[in-house]
């Protein structure tokens, strides 16, 4: 009896201790996306006058996560846009760490962040000129992080 006690405490504290977004910069998913929000500004440039503002900080973010975008599908001028037109999978925020998890299915998706002023706001584009994608596969997580820097000059 007091081994099954001590065995459902342990069972009971690891589940708890699993609940939740990101712990310590680290997923509790098993498939689908994560990663960290860094918010950069400023003079990024160096130069012997002038010092590197340095690389950043952890940003708070509601993420938005839509099936995979291309710029024929969005309104408005990168790195900022004004709507996304294609279907919207998930709403996400990063924690006061910067760091965030969606489960996802496995398919090829796009994903911005919400900025103050309302835009949308991603700064990745490949060849085929998709917008921060990435591609989720069966039970891989991949790892996608965002550096906002369109305020800062380089």
């Amino acid at each position: 009896m007091k081994y099954t006690t001590i065995s459902l405490l342990v069972i009971i504290s690891f589940l708890l201790s699993s609940c939740g977004a990101v712990k310590n910069g680290n997923y509790s998913i098993k498939q689908g996306v994560f990663g960290k929000v860094v918010w950069i500004q400023g003079n990024m440039m160096p130069s012997p006058d002038l010092p590197v503002s340095g690389n950043g900080k952890s940003a708070q973010r509601t993420i938005k996560i839509y099936e995979h975008t291309n710029f024929s599908q969005v309104n408005g001028e990168a790195p900022l846009f004004v709507n996304v037109n294609t279907k919207l999978i998930k709403t996400i925020k990063s924690d006061r760490n910067g760091y965030y998890q969606a489960k996802l299915l496995p398919g090829k998706y796009s994903i911005f962040t919400l900025e103050e002023d309302g835009k949308l706001f991603a700064n990745l584009f490949d060849g085929e000129g998709l917008i921060s994608a990435f591609e989720v596969k069966t039970n891989e997580v991949v790892t996608f992080d965002i550096k906002i820097n369109y305020k800062a000059h380089y």
